[in-house]
């Protein structure tokens, strides 16, 4: 008696890529903090932390978005949905809204890990926004909403540290 041995997964194909997986990304806390850690030396980091019912990061979003067009060369915008699981689809609708075409990231894990691995002082409210100049050293952190004069004035010393 011959036997025959199918593998397992022989139907198995590899997801594939899609825009929407390259616009928001999965991060934990310290995944994050890698990313941002990435371009010490080359950049300076503006993370911003918000979610679609937030209505003060609602209503700074466009002001960031337009900070990354206008320092292009300087500056790295991450923005962190902080929405619930089940809002992400309406997170990647905002995002695309919003005009924004680079890689930006979703939440995932704990809250308190995730808030400890950014901030000592984050209390967790949102929006949270925090400057690294391009020594990798903290600008700036806050929470509340911010104009755009403000965040100007944080990525401007964070660029000639």
């Amino acid at each position: 008696m011959m036997m025959v041995i199918v593998p397992i997964h022989q139907s198995y194909s590899a997801p594939t890529t899609t825009a929407e997986d390259t616009l928001l990304k999965d991060v934990t806390g310290s995944e994050l903090q890698k990313i941002i850690d990435s371009y010490k030396g080359e950049k300076a980091v503006l993370v911003n932390i918000w979610a679609t019912w937030c209505a003060p990061c609602v209503k700074e979003f466009p002001e960031i978005v337009k900070l990354q067009r206008n320092y292009p060369d300087d500056l790295k915008v991450i923005f962190v949905s902080a929405d619930f699981p089940q809002q992400r689809d309406e997170a990647l609708n905002f995002l695309k809204k919003q005009k924004v075409d680079w890689t930006t990231y979703f939440k995932t894990g704990k809250d308190q890990p995730f808030i400890e691995s950014l901030s000592q002082e984050w209390t967790g409210a949102l929006p949270f926004t925090k400057v690294i100049d391009m020594n990798g050293d903290l600008v700036a952190s806050w929470e509340q909403s911010a104009s755009y004069e403000k965040f100007e004035h944080h990525v401007k010393t964070a660029i000639n540290p």
